[in-house]
Protein backbone atom coordinates (compact mmCIF):
# COMPACT_ATOMS: atom_id res chain seq x y z
CA UNK A 1 0.00 0.00 0.00
CA UNK A 2 2.70 2.52 1.03
CA UNK A 3 4.74 1.72 -2.10
CA UNK A 4 1.76 2.54 -4.34
CA UNK A 5 0.84 5.62 -2.34
CA UNK A 6 4.38 6.93 -2.57
CA UNK A 7 4.29 6.60 -6.36
CA UNK A 8 1.22 8.84 -6.39
CA UNK A 9 2.66 11.21 -3.79
CA UNK A 10 5.97 11.49 -5.61
CA UNK A 11 4.26 12.46 -8.85
CA UNK A 12 2.48 15.40 -7.22
CA UNK A 13 4.80 16.45 -4.37
CA UNK A 14 6.10 19.99 -4.50
CA UNK A 15 8.83 19.71 -1.86
CA UNK A 16 12.50 18.98 -2.44
CA UNK A 17 12.50 15.72 -0.48
CA UNK A 18 9.29 13.79 -1.24
CA UNK A 19 10.67 10.45 -0.01
CA UNK A 20 11.68 11.91 3.36
CA UNK A 21 8.38 13.73 3.77
CA UNK A 22 6.33 10.67 2.81
CA UNK A 23 8.35 8.38 5.08
CA UNK A 24 7.77 10.75 7.99
CA UNK A 25 4.05 11.19 7.31
CA UNK A 26 3.56 7.44 6.93
CA UNK A 27 5.26 6.71 10.23
CA UNK A 28 3.41 9.52 11.99
CA UNK A 29 0.12 8.15 10.69
CA UNK A 30 0.87 4.75 12.21
CA UNK A 31 1.70 6.04 15.68
CA UNK A 32 -1.24 8.46 15.62
CA UNK A 33 -3.79 5.74 14.95
CA UNK A 34 -2.39 3.02 17.22
CA UNK A 35 -1.84 3.95 20.87
CA UNK A 36 -0.01 0.67 21.59
CA UNK A 37 2.56 1.40 18.88
CA UNK A 38 2.89 5.02 20.06
CA UNK A 39 3.51 3.96 23.66
CA UNK A 40 6.08 1.41 22.51
CA UNK A 41 7.81 4.08 20.41
CA UNK A 42 7.90 6.44 23.42
CA UNK A 43 9.51 3.67 25.44
CA UNK A 44 11.95 2.88 22.61
CA UNK A 45 13.01 6.55 22.54
CA UNK A 46 13.32 6.53 26.35
CA UNK A 47 10.97 9.50 26.73
CA UNK A 48 8.92 10.11 29.89
CA UNK A 49 5.72 8.08 29.77
CA UNK A 50 2.81 10.49 29.44
CA UNK A 51 0.21 11.52 26.87
CA UNK A 52 1.78 12.92 23.69
CA UNK A 53 0.44 14.96 20.82
CA UNK A 54 2.02 14.25 17.43
CA UNK A 55 2.77 16.87 14.79
CA UNK A 56 4.63 16.84 11.48
CA UNK A 57 6.41 19.56 9.49
CA UNK A 58 6.13 22.06 12.35
CA UNK A 59 7.46 25.54 11.60
CA UNK A 60 9.31 27.40 14.36
CA UNK A 61 10.49 30.99 13.73
CA UNK A 62 13.94 32.06 14.89
CA UNK A 63 14.84 35.69 15.35
CA UNK A 64 17.87 36.73 13.29
CA UNK A 65 18.27 33.22 11.89
CA UNK A 66 16.70 30.82 9.41
CA UNK A 67 13.38 29.42 10.53
CA UNK A 68 13.11 25.71 11.36
CA UNK A 69 10.66 23.14 10.00
CA UNK A 70 10.86 20.07 12.22
CA UNK A 71 9.86 16.77 10.60
CA UNK A 72 8.25 15.12 13.63
CA UNK A 73 7.37 16.60 17.02
CA UNK A 74 6.17 14.67 20.06
CA UNK A 75 4.83 16.97 22.75
CA UNK A 76 3.21 16.64 26.17
CA UNK A 77 2.66 19.06 29.03
CA UNK A 78 6.19 18.51 30.36
CA UNK A 79 8.13 17.11 27.40
CA UNK A 80 8.96 18.05 23.82
CA UNK A 81 10.92 15.89 21.39
CA UNK A 82 12.14 16.99 17.95
CA UNK A 83 12.88 14.21 15.44
CA UNK A 84 14.65 15.12 12.21
CA UNK A 85 14.46 12.42 9.52
CA UNK A 86 16.89 11.94 6.64
CA UNK A 87 16.74 9.45 3.78
CA UNK A 88 18.79 10.49 0.75
CA UNK A 89 19.94 13.87 2.05
CA UNK A 90 22.29 15.10 4.75
CA UNK A 91 21.88 17.60 7.55
CA UNK A 92 20.78 21.02 6.35
CA UNK A 93 22.88 24.09 7.06
CA UNK A 94 23.35 24.33 10.86
CA UNK A 95 20.13 22.34 11.18
CA UNK A 96 20.84 20.64 14.51
CA UNK A 97 22.26 23.87 15.91
CA UNK A 98 19.13 25.80 14.91
CA UNK A 99 16.81 23.12 16.33
CA UNK A 100 18.74 23.38 19.59
CA UNK A 101 18.15 27.15 19.64
CA UNK A 102 14.42 26.55 19.25
CA UNK A 103 14.42 24.01 22.08
CA UNK A 104 16.22 26.52 24.31
CA UNK A 105 13.28 28.89 23.81
CA UNK A 106 10.63 26.33 24.78
CA UNK A 107 9.53 26.36 28.40
CA UNK A 108 9.36 22.65 29.25
CA UNK A 109 11.48 20.68 31.72
CA UNK A 110 12.17 17.76 29.35
CA UNK A 111 13.65 18.47 25.93
CA UNK A 112 14.89 15.90 23.42
CA UNK A 113 16.50 16.10 20.01
CA UNK A 114 16.62 12.97 17.82
CA UNK A 115 18.27 12.50 14.43
CA UNK A 116 17.16 9.58 12.24
CA UNK A 117 19.04 8.72 9.03
CA UNK A 118 19.16 6.05 6.36
CA UNK A 119 22.96 5.99 6.25
CA UNK A 120 25.66 6.55 8.85
CA UNK A 121 25.95 10.29 9.60
CA UNK A 122 27.70 10.71 12.94
CA UNK A 123 27.13 13.97 14.84
CA UNK A 124 29.04 15.33 17.83
CA UNK A 125 26.17 17.28 19.41
CA UNK A 126 25.75 16.42 23.11
CA UNK A 127 22.86 18.49 24.51
CA UNK A 128 19.07 18.17 24.74
CA UNK A 129 19.35 14.39 25.30
CA UNK A 130 20.58 14.11 21.72
CA UNK A 131 20.27 10.67 20.17
CA UNK A 132 21.00 9.28 16.71
CA UNK A 133 19.45 6.21 15.16
CA UNK A 134 18.82 4.85 11.69
CA UNK A 135 15.72 3.79 9.78
CA UNK A 136 16.72 0.13 9.88
CA UNK A 137 16.55 0.32 13.69
CA UNK A 138 12.98 1.59 13.49
CA UNK A 139 12.25 -1.22 11.02
CA UNK A 140 13.74 -3.79 13.42
CA UNK A 141 11.68 -2.44 16.32
CA UNK A 142 8.46 -2.44 14.28
CA UNK A 143 9.17 -5.91 12.91
CA UNK A 144 9.92 -7.39 16.33
CA UNK A 145 6.85 -5.91 18.03
CA UNK A 146 4.13 -5.23 15.47
CA UNK A 147 4.74 -7.22 12.26
CA UNK A 148 1.28 -8.78 12.72
CA UNK A 149 -0.38 -5.36 12.25
CA UNK A 150 -1.44 -4.89 8.62
CA UNK A 151 -0.44 -1.24 8.23
CA UNK A 152 2.93 -1.93 9.87
CA UNK A 153 3.54 -4.80 7.47
CA UNK A 154 2.81 -2.46 4.55
CA UNK A 155 5.13 0.20 5.98
CA UNK A 156 7.95 -2.33 6.44
CA UNK A 157 7.58 -3.34 2.79
CA UNK A 158 7.89 0.34 1.87
CA UNK A 159 11.08 0.67 3.95
CA UNK A 160 12.49 -2.47 2.32
CA UNK A 161 11.65 -1.14 -1.14
CA UNK A 162 13.75 1.95 -0.43
CA UNK A 163 16.63 0.06 1.23
CA UNK A 164 15.81 1.49 4.66
CA UNK A 165 15.10 -1.73 6.55
CA UNK A 166 18.58 -3.25 6.76
CA UNK A 167 21.87 -2.21 8.33
CA UNK A 168 24.23 -1.18 5.50
CA UNK A 169 27.23 -0.40 7.73
CA UNK A 170 30.52 -1.95 6.64
CA UNK A 171 31.72 -4.25 9.41
CA UNK A 172 34.36 -6.96 9.70
CA UNK A 173 31.64 -9.52 9.04
CA UNK A 174 30.61 -7.62 5.90
CA UNK A 175 34.16 -7.64 4.52
CA UNK A 176 34.63 -11.34 5.29
CA UNK A 177 31.27 -12.13 3.68
CA UNK A 178 32.20 -10.16 0.55
CA UNK A 179 35.37 -12.20 0.15
CA UNK A 180 33.38 -15.43 0.38
CA UNK A 181 30.28 -14.31 -1.56
CA UNK A 182 31.11 -15.72 -4.99
CA UNK A 183 32.37 -19.00 -3.54
CA UNK A 184 29.18 -19.34 -1.47
CA UNK A 185 26.97 -18.50 -4.45
CA UNK A 186 28.69 -21.08 -6.65
CA UNK A 187 28.33 -23.75 -3.95
CA UNK A 188 24.60 -23.09 -3.56
CA UNK A 189 24.00 -23.19 -7.31
CA UNK A 190 25.94 -26.46 -7.49
CA UNK A 191 23.84 -28.17 -4.82
CA UNK A 192 20.52 -27.05 -6.29
CA UNK A 193 21.63 -28.10 -9.77
CA UNK A 194 22.96 -31.38 -8.36
CA UNK A 195 19.50 -32.20 -6.99
CA UNK A 196 17.82 -31.68 -10.38
CA UNK A 197 18.57 -35.20 -11.57
CA UNK A 198 16.79 -36.67 -8.52
CA UNK A 199 13.83 -34.35 -9.07
CA UNK A 200 13.55 -35.49 -12.70
CA UNK A 201 13.63 -39.15 -11.65
CA UNK A 202 10.80 -38.70 -9.16
CA UNK A 203 8.83 -36.19 -11.26
CA UNK A 204 9.82 -37.17 -14.81
CA UNK A 205 7.25 -34.89 -16.47
CA UNK A 206 7.85 -31.78 -14.37
CA UNK A 207 10.79 -30.16 -16.22
CA UNK A 208 12.03 -27.91 -13.37
CA UNK A 209 12.86 -24.34 -14.36
CA UNK A 210 15.00 -21.51 -13.08
CA UNK A 211 13.38 -18.23 -12.20
CA UNK A 212 13.17 -15.80 -15.12
CA UNK A 213 15.25 -13.44 -13.01
CA UNK A 214 18.99 -13.92 -12.79
CA UNK A 215 19.98 -16.04 -9.82
CA UNK A 216 21.66 -13.04 -8.16
CA UNK A 217 18.38 -11.11 -8.56
CA UNK A 218 16.50 -14.08 -7.14
CA UNK A 219 18.78 -14.06 -4.10
CA UNK A 220 18.15 -10.32 -3.64
CA UNK A 221 14.37 -10.62 -3.98
CA UNK A 222 13.65 -14.02 -2.42
CA UNK A 223 16.81 -14.93 -0.49
CA UNK A 224 17.30 -18.21 -2.34
CA UNK A 225 18.58 -20.21 -5.31
CA UNK A 226 15.78 -22.44 -6.59
CA UNK A 227 14.25 -24.66 -9.24
CA UNK A 228 10.50 -25.11 -9.64
CA UNK A 229 7.64 -26.63 -11.61
CA UNK A 230 4.71 -24.24 -11.99
CA UNK A 231 0.96 -24.77 -12.59
CA UNK A 232 0.95 -28.19 -10.95
CA UNK A 233 -2.86 -28.26 -10.52
CA UNK A 234 -5.36 -28.51 -13.37
CA UNK A 235 -7.05 -25.28 -12.27
CA UNK A 236 -4.52 -22.75 -13.52
CA UNK A 237 -6.16 -19.37 -12.89
CA UNK A 238 -3.92 -18.94 -9.84
CA UNK A 239 -0.39 -20.24 -9.36
CA UNK A 240 0.57 -23.44 -7.60
CA UNK A 241 4.18 -24.61 -7.75
CA UNK A 242 6.48 -27.36 -6.54
CA UNK A 243 9.84 -25.85 -5.65
CA UNK A 244 13.17 -26.82 -4.10
CA UNK A 245 15.81 -24.35 -3.01
CA UNK A 246 18.57 -23.25 -0.68
CA UNK A 247 17.81 -20.19 1.46
CA UNK A 248 20.70 -17.88 2.28
CA UNK A 249 19.65 -15.98 5.41
CA UNK A 250 18.05 -18.95 7.18
CA UNK A 251 20.81 -21.25 5.84
CA UNK A 252 18.59 -24.18 5.00
CA UNK A 253 17.50 -26.58 2.28
CA UNK A 254 13.79 -26.52 1.50
CA UNK A 255 11.26 -28.33 -0.68
CA UNK A 256 7.73 -26.97 -0.84
CA UNK A 257 4.42 -26.67 -2.58
CA UNK A 258 3.23 -23.07 -2.70
CA UNK A 259 -0.31 -22.12 -3.73
CA UNK A 260 -1.80 -18.69 -4.29
CA UNK A 261 -4.22 -17.74 -1.51
CA UNK A 262 -6.95 -17.11 -4.12
CA UNK A 263 -6.66 -20.55 -5.71
CA UNK A 264 -9.97 -22.43 -5.16
CA UNK A 265 -8.07 -25.46 -3.81
CA UNK A 266 -5.82 -23.54 -1.40
CA UNK A 267 -7.64 -24.44 1.82
CA UNK A 268 -8.19 -28.02 0.74
CA UNK A 269 -4.49 -28.44 0.01
CA UNK A 270 -3.57 -26.98 3.41
CA UNK A 271 -5.92 -29.34 5.28
CA UNK A 272 -4.48 -32.39 3.49
CA UNK A 273 -0.90 -31.23 4.10
CA UNK A 274 -1.52 -30.74 7.82
CA UNK A 275 -2.91 -34.25 8.14
CA UNK A 276 0.17 -35.57 6.33
CA UNK A 277 2.56 -33.97 8.83
CA UNK A 278 4.06 -31.24 6.66
CA UNK A 279 5.13 -27.91 8.08
CA UNK A 280 3.22 -24.96 6.68
CA UNK A 281 2.87 -21.19 6.63
CA UNK A 282 0.11 -18.88 5.47
CA UNK A 283 0.22 -15.17 4.61
CA UNK A 284 -1.75 -12.67 2.54
CA UNK A 285 -0.21 -13.99 -0.69
CA UNK A 286 -0.42 -17.73 -0.36
CA UNK A 287 0.05 -20.97 1.54
CA UNK A 288 3.24 -22.98 1.67
CA UNK A 289 3.63 -26.59 2.79
CA UNK A 290 7.23 -27.60 3.17
CA UNK A 291 10.11 -29.66 4.52
CA UNK A 292 13.41 -28.08 5.44
CA UNK A 293 16.82 -28.89 6.87
CA UNK A 294 19.56 -26.67 8.27
CA UNK A 295 22.79 -26.68 6.27
CA UNK A 296 24.71 -26.83 9.55
CA UNK A 297 23.90 -30.54 9.67
CA UNK A 298 26.28 -31.14 6.79
CA UNK A 299 29.30 -29.25 8.16
CA UNK A 300 32.44 -31.43 8.16
CA UNK A 301 30.48 -34.34 6.74
CA UNK A 302 32.73 -36.74 4.85
CA UNK A 303 30.47 -36.62 1.79
CA UNK A 304 28.34 -33.49 2.20
CA UNK A 305 27.64 -33.20 -1.54
CA UNK A 306 26.04 -36.63 -1.65
CA UNK A 307 24.19 -36.21 1.65
CA UNK A 308 22.65 -32.90 0.55
CA UNK A 309 21.56 -34.57 -2.67
CA UNK A 310 20.06 -37.45 -0.66
CA UNK A 311 18.15 -35.05 1.58
CA UNK A 312 16.59 -33.39 -1.44
CA UNK A 313 15.78 -36.81 -2.97
CA UNK A 314 14.03 -37.94 0.23
CA UNK A 315 12.02 -34.71 0.36
CA UNK A 316 10.97 -35.21 -3.27
CA UNK A 317 9.78 -38.72 -2.38
CA UNK A 318 7.68 -37.34 0.49
CA UNK A 319 5.94 -34.96 -1.88
CA UNK A 320 5.59 -37.75 -4.46
CA UNK A 321 3.79 -39.83 -1.80
CA UNK A 322 1.58 -36.87 -0.86
CA UNK A 323 0.54 -36.31 -4.47
CA UNK A 324 -0.08 -40.02 -5.04
CA UNK A 325 -2.17 -40.23 -1.85
CA UNK A 326 -4.40 -37.30 -2.84
CA UNK A 327 -5.37 -37.92 -6.49
CA UNK A 328 -8.65 -36.01 -6.07
CA UNK A 329 -6.75 -32.71 -5.78
CA UNK A 330 -6.71 -32.47 -9.59
CA UNK A 331 -2.96 -32.58 -10.12
CA UNK A 332 -1.61 -31.63 -13.51
CA UNK A 333 0.02 -34.41 -15.51
CA UNK A 334 3.45 -32.80 -15.06
CA UNK A 335 3.59 -34.06 -11.45
CA UNK A 336 1.89 -37.41 -12.14
CA UNK A 337 3.59 -40.64 -13.17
Amino acid sequence: MFVKLFSLYNSTAQGRTPLEDFTTEGFAGIIKQNIEILNSFISWLKLPETNYRIYTQVKYPLENDLNCIVDLVLESEITICFIENKVDSKEGWRQIERYAKVLDLIDKPNKYLKYCTKRVDIKSYQYHNFQQFRWYEIANWLSSQFSHVGIVKDYLQFLEKHQMAKDTSITTDTVVSMKKLLQTYEAMVFHVSNAESEFRKIFPNANPKKSRQSEFKMIENSDRVDRFANKILKIKDQDCELLFCIHFETVKLQTQIWININHPQANQLLVRAKSSGFQFWEDEYGIGIFMDCKLYQFIESEDSDQKIKEWFANSFLKFREFINSNPDLNWDKKVLL
